[in-house]
């Protein structure tokens, strides 16, 4: 039995069934990469990007690539189940909207000025814009599902265990053995917690780290039983932020960094930290020109990804990303050594994010 579960994974591999699906994201995918049964946790301070990151890594480039002939033409199926704790679901789909309007025409209409929070309005030309991205909103439906607000670890079990039943059986092997069968083996099920930190605590799991810890049990269970792949997004604490370790030049996160438990670190495949070394005015642990990758008005371009844990594969690799807040969107740098002055201003100016 058990070198028949292995023959039927390596078998799959050569059936190209474990491929996976692609990140937009070269180096980090030959590292990582989105496939079945893997826990990511995704770490950093508040305004580091953490939620930008995974939308663009995990939710919008999957999505992207798997409505393009290239997913159309493989048998990976996609499905994402977004529980968006901190921001609704209508702050969601319109900074998503305001990233496509970017990607599609060059043009930044901010979510700010999208939903009216600023004087300046829309022009009737950028409302067009904003018109024109229906479709592609309206195709995520059947991909996406988007959960908004707060719940706690016993509510978001029993969401993922009821899509589960109605996407798949369970069949038992013997009396000590059960496994879930699902409907189509070849889909990839994301399942996004930004951030566990909002969890809600109850009764038996009445103080924050206990909620967070059953909830990286469930995400853990669902991984290993239903073939699930959990994404966590978790804050860090102030420890970063020690005078001490700025002093030193010590800030580039650690797994001892990650805020309120230890589970997530404990139960997570991959681990991933963005940082900010702007903030703490400490050079770029891969050796960017970091008053290069800002601009005269002081807006920063530029985060540092670590890969802190990797159960199958290399760890402790650090990638230099451009960052456009604006609309949310990550890009890789070249590495440095490779760095012109023309990708230095291409990113300040912005084109970078938009070249092939």
């Amino acid at each position: 039995m058990i070198f028949q579960d292995l023959a039927k994974a390596v078998q799959d591999g050569l059936d190209g069934r474990n491929s996976g699906i692609p990140m937009g994201f070269d180096r980090l995918n030959r590292y990582i990469g989105i496939r079945k049964s893997i826990y990511t946790l995704v770490g950093g301070l508040t305004g580091s990007g953490k939620t930008s990151f995974i939308d663009d890594a995990y939710v919008l480039n999957p999505f992207d690539w798997y409505i393009s002939k290239y997913g159309q033409n493989s048998n990976i199926k996609l499905k994402i189940i977004y529980r968006s704790m901190e921001r609704s679901k209508t702050y969601k789909m319109a900074k998503w909207v305001s990233r496509k309007i970017f990607l599609d025409n060059g043009i930044i209409i901010p979510v700010s000025k999208l939903l009216g929070w600023q004087k300046e309005k829309m022009t009737h030309d950028e409302h067009d814009l904003f018109l024109a991205q229906r479709d592609y909103i309206g195709s995520m439906s059947d991909i996406i599902t988007i959960i908004d607000g707060p719940d706690n670890p016993i509510g978001v079990a029993k969401q993922l265990r009821d899509h589960a039943e109605a996407n798949g059986r369970i069949e038992e092997v013997d009396k000590y053995n059960r496994v879930y069968i699902p409907d189509d083996d070849n889909t990839v099920t994301l399942v996004v917690i930004d951030h566990i930190g909002l969890l809600k605590v109850t009764k038996d799991y009445n103080t924050k780290k206990a909620a967070i810890d059953k909830m990286s049990e469930e995400l853990r269970y669902a991984r290993d039983f239903y073939g699930y792949s959990p994404l966590v997004v978790s804050q860090f604490n102030r420890d970063i932020a020690n005078p001490m370790r700025i002093k030193n030049g010590d800030v580039e996160p650690q797994l001892e960094d990650f805020k309120d438990s230890s589970s997530t670190q404990d139960d997570a495949d991959v681990v991933v930290a963005l940082f900010d070394p702007m903030r703490y005015k400490v050079t770029d642990p891969s050796g960017y020109d970091l008053d290069r990758l800002k601009d005269e008005f002081g807006a920063k371009y530029y985060r540092s990804l670590r890969l802190i844990k990797n159960s199958y594969g290399e760890d402790d690799i650090r990638i230099g990303l451009g960052f456009l807040g604006q609309v949310g969107m990550f890009k890789e740098l070249p590495r440095v050594k490779n760095m012109s002055e023309y990708d230095y201003q291409s990113v300040i100016n912005k084109t970078f994010f938009l070249e092939p």
